[in-house]
């Protein structure tokens, strides 16, 4: 192969490892620095060398995070926090979008009842809220009030007399197994030593999208109490979609932020200082939604759903606590001015001529 056409493949090659430098820099200093790879490269090689194209990928990202400047990764990680934080309620809340918006109905609870409770049970049933979720202090507004609530129908069941916590658990997992429900758990709880006659036991299970709950109590000072709670289980793909809502909102954050900061570097001072009021001032607004809607194991850290015995997982809850709603609505103000304050253009300086 003649070495003229070997080394424009290396200099064509070495050409898209300079990609990883800045525009500007490349057309700047990228003639000489591909002169000087040429020069220095080995005679009959055909592709740079696998440290020297470590080096230039290195050195040309360097060089790109150089030119953000240290504020733009500060509002970069705080962009990305409040974007993976409102993905994970958006990906929750439209995964929830696809079940009933109303409680299981009493009918389908009193049907659903003898696949749970060994017992003999009542006749009729009670809800607690209509809805599926609902707040009882918001009066549906957009004041918001303590969190989510799950809208639950619920069945009382007959203790057995002379019957322990333990049993009255054991017979409604099997009664629930044998009956088809799934993922059937138990938790039993007990104040003081295993002997102590104040008890409570709660037994779950899953089947065809509903969730039941069975809460079992046993104290000295009140009658023993067996109670069934039905309410609309996890959707299939919750977990997924919130998951990937907080991805993608992660990113999108980052990467508004990291493209408006630079933006504003070519700015004159005194928009640049409204950038950054505007920044604090979305931060500010979007914070207690935000905050709110960090997950636990129960659901949102300020609005879980487990406040009235077990119950299903949301993580759009922090969106509903105490006026957080209406701030997350007007945070998109703030975020809109700081996107008009990036395209718009510069106001051109104006010279007055000087006579001599």
């Amino acid at each position: 192969m003649p070495d003229d056409i070997r080394t424009m493949r290396l200099a064509r090659r070495y050409r898209r490892w300079l990609s990883a430098y800045p525009r500007t820099y490349r057309h700047e200093r990228g003639p000489e620095i591909l002169a000087t790879l040429l020069d220095a490269a080995d005679p009959g090689r055909a592709r740079p060398a696998a440290r020297e194209a470590a080096l230039l990928l290195r050195h040309g990202l360097g060089r790109r995070l150089a030119e953000f400047g240290r504020r733009a990764f500060v509002i970069a990680a705080f962009a990305a926090v409040l974007g993976g934080l409102s993905g994970i309620a958006l990906g929750s809340w439209l995964a929830w979008r696809d079940v009933d918006p109303m409680a299981p109905d009493k009918t389908t609870a009193i049907g659903l009842a003898p696949t749970v409770l060994p017992v003999p049970f009542d006749d009729r049933a009670d809800r607690y809220g209509r809805h599926t979720f609902w707040n009882p202090y918001s009066k549906n507004t957009l004041f918001g009030g303590t969190g989510v609530r799950v809208g639950r129908t619920s069945v009382t069941g007959m203790m057995p007399p002379q019957a322990g916590v333990e049993q009255v658990a054991a017979a409604v997992t099997r009664q629930m197994r044998a009956h088809g429900w799934q993922d059937v758990r138990t938790t039993v709880h007990r104040d003081g030593p295993r002997t102590a006659p104040d008890a409570f036991a709660e037994v779950t299970g899953t089947r065809t999208g509903y969730l039941a709950a069975v809460q079992i109590t046993q104290a000295e000072s009140n009658p023993s109490a067996l109670n069934l709670d039905l309410m609309w289980s996890e959707p299939p793909g919750h977990l997924r979609d919130t998951i990937l809502g907080g991805l993608a909102g992660a990113l999108l954050g980052a990467l508004l932020g990291l493209y408006t900061s630079k933006r504003m570097r070519r700015y004159e001072p005194g928009r640049q200082r409204t950038y950054s009021r505007l920044c604090v001032a979305t931060l500010l607004m979007l914070a207690p939604a935000c905050l709110g809607n960090i997950p636990t194991s129960t659901g949102s850290l300020l609005a879980n759903t487990h406040r009235n015995g077990h119950g299903p997982s949301v993580y759009w809850g922090g969106f509903v606590f105490f006026g957080a709603e209406p701030l997350a609505i007007l945070s998109l103000v703030p975020i809109l001015a700081i996107v008009a304050c990036c395209v718009w253009p510069q106001r051109a300086t104006v010279r007055t001529p000087t006579t001599a």
